[in-house]
C-alpha cells in the first residue's frame, strides 16, 4: 500500500501499512534479509507516525490557544456588559428607593393634613 506521491501519508495509511508489514513479518519468514528489511521499514513507519502525531499535536495546541484567546475576549466583553447592566440596575434600585421615600412623605403629609 503506497499513498500517492503528491501528498504526505495520513496517520490511517501509516497504521494500515504497519499492520500489513507486521503480518508480512510474522507470516512469511523467508530469510534474515527479508525480516531485517521489514524491521527497518516498520521502524521508519513508526518514526513517520510519531512525527505526524507530533505535528498534529502542535497544530491542535495552536488551535486551542487561538480558541482560548477568543474565549478570553468574549469573557471580557461579557463582563463589561454585565458591569454596565449592573450599573443600570443599581440606578433603578436607587430610583425605586427615592420613589418609595417620596410616597412615604406624601402619605405622612396626608395623614397630618
Amino acid at each position: 500500500m503506497i499513498p500517492s506521491t503528491d501528498r504526505e501519508w495520513t496517520l490511517k495509511e501509516i497504521r494500515r501499512a504497519l499492520a500489513d508489514l507486521d503480518k508480512e513479518r510474522f507470516v512469511k519468514r523467508s530469510s534474515y534479509e527479508d525480516v531485517a528489511y521489514l524491521e527497518n521499514a516498520i521502524h521508519d513507519l513508526r518514526d513517520a507516525e510519531r512525527s505526524l502525531i507530533s505535528e498534529k499535536e502542535e497544530e491542535l495546541i495552536s488551535q486551542l490557544r487561538n480558541a482560548a484567546t477568543i474565549l478570553a475576549d468574549h469573557s471580557r466583553t461579557i463582563r463589561a456588559n454585565v458591569a454596565k447592566m449592573n450599573r443600570v440596575a443599581k440606578v433603578v434600585d436607587n430610583i425605586e428607593g427615592v420613589v418609595k421615600r417620596v410616597v412615604d412623605v406624601i402619605q405622612e403629609f396626608n395623614r397630618w393634613h
